[in-house]
């Protein structure tokens, strides 16, 4: 007997995955499963029944009113730095002033900036700092969202911040999953001499990080200024040996190799890509890893978009992130991420739609249980205020959601 009804739904978005596969690459992106005037209802924490609207069944259900509304699966933001400490918004003046992110790096300013703000502080804090930012997200409809390590850069604060990953996790109406990126910089004390930084992360953070079950995956910037590939090699094969997933920062700066390197490491997912090599993208769809794009990055630090036309093109999977994050881009919106990638880089409203949702979850692989709107998946939907999908980016720069639900729970504001 199902406990919710989402009733009279003028466009149903399901996003389903073609049989026996998780996720859509290439010219299936195009194909998100459009239903019009359909019931959805929920039992507990799943989808139960999809079918046409005014069957009158389900008549002790709780019933939500959908028409002139439009349902998509919640978002799965799934490149996020959400959960830090701190405010950069000088670095942004500073940068509309012509400093480039190099140079604010290099003047103390950047991931350091962030990184003693969170040295400075409390567990307690950090999660009253980040919690309006995931709850924000949320009512924008991103009902899991990655988050992150990465400001702390010594054993201690990477802990401290996975812990308040954590914590929030327990608390936050959406899904956090977290990620260890000790390898998102070099902290000042060992700018000039990586080995010892290096040593520690290998020796002690992804020990420590894995045995206490505080993070899914591992990340690594593995970029021109940052981390070589040999660096991330070393890194990954220490994470992987931990148990530990592997997710890459790659080729934002430059044509690095990093795409190359993520095919080769098995990685689920290479972020950012900019700067993608040809090469790149071929190793990538030949090994099945998902690209996962940050257009309000790209916005945000006036830079090229990322070729996400010849990645679909070319058969690749893709999918959508906010990197919403205090020094690159500090925006939890994943509506205006879709609206970005439209316009920014040329992909179809439906394109976008796959990469936000089902490409999303498989990206942090688990497109078996969320993503799409299913039979039997776990029922996170996300209720828009326009009768259509296309009004989602076609109207952008604003909250089009009005309610969503989380597991079987009806949230509305």
């Amino acid at each position: 007997m199902a406990t919710l009804l989402l009733e009279n739904i003028s466009t149903l978005v399901t996003v389903a995955a073609p049989p026996g596969r998780l996720r859509r690459s290439g010219s299936e992106m195009a194909d998100i499963g459009v239903l019009r005037d359909v019931d959805v209802a929920v039992e507990g924490e799943a989808i139960d029944w999809i079918g046409p609207a005014g069957t009158g069944r389900f008549p002790d259900a709780e019933r939500i009113d959908c028409r002139g509304r439009t349902v998509l699966p919640g978002f799965v933001d799934s490149h996020t730095h959400i959960v830090h400490a701190g405010d950069r918004a000088h670095e942004f003046a500073m940068r509309l002033r012509g400093a480039t992110y190099q140079e604010i790096a290099a003047a103390g300013g950047g991931i350091l900036s962030t990184m003693r703000s969170v040295r400075e502080s409390s567990v307690d804090e950090i999660v009253e700092r980040s919690r309006p930012l995931v709850e924000s997200a949320f009512r924008h409809g991103s009902t899991t969202i990655e988050a992150k390590s990465g400001y702390g850069l010594d054993t201690e604060n990477e802990l401290k911040l996975l812990e308040a990953i954590a914590r929030l996790g327990e608390a936050a109406a959406p899904t956090l999953i977290p990620t260890f990126l000790g390898a998102h910089d070099f902290p000042p004390e060992h700018r000039s001499d990586h080995e010892p930084y290096i040593a520690e992360i290998i020796d002690r953070m992804i020990p420590a990080v894995a045995g206490r079950g505080l993070a899914q995956f591992c990340d690594v910037f593995s970029d021109t200024g940052y981390y070589t590939v040999e660096e991330s090699e070393r890194i990954f094969r220490a994470a992987r040996d931990h148990g530990l997933r592997l997710r890459v920062h790659a080729d934002e700066l430059s044509s690095f190799g990093g795409a190359e390197m993520a095919a080769r490491i098995g990685a689920l997912s290479a972020d950012h890509l900019l700067m993608i090599s040809d090469p790149g993208i071929e190793a990538m769809r030949d090994a099945d890893v998902v690209a996962t794009l940050l257009p309000g990055t790209a916005f945000f630090l006036n830079l090229p978009y990322a070729p996400a036309r010849r990645m679909i093109e070319r058969g690749m999977t893709v999918a959508l992130a906010t990197d919403c994050n205090p020094g690159s881009n500090m925006c939890e919106n994943m509506q205006m991420t879709l609206a970005l990638a439209c316009m920014g880089m040329r992909m179809t409203v439906e394109e976008a739609i796959t990469a936000a949702t089902l490409n999303g979850a498989a990206a942090l692989d688990i497109a078996e249980t969320v993503g799409s709107i299913e039979v039997g998946k776990v029922a996170d939907m996300a209720i828009f205020t326009t009768a259509d999908y296309p009004g989602i980016v076609y109207h952008y720069g604003v909250n089009q959601v009005m309610a969503v639900i989380k597991r079987g729970r009806f949230h509305r504001w």
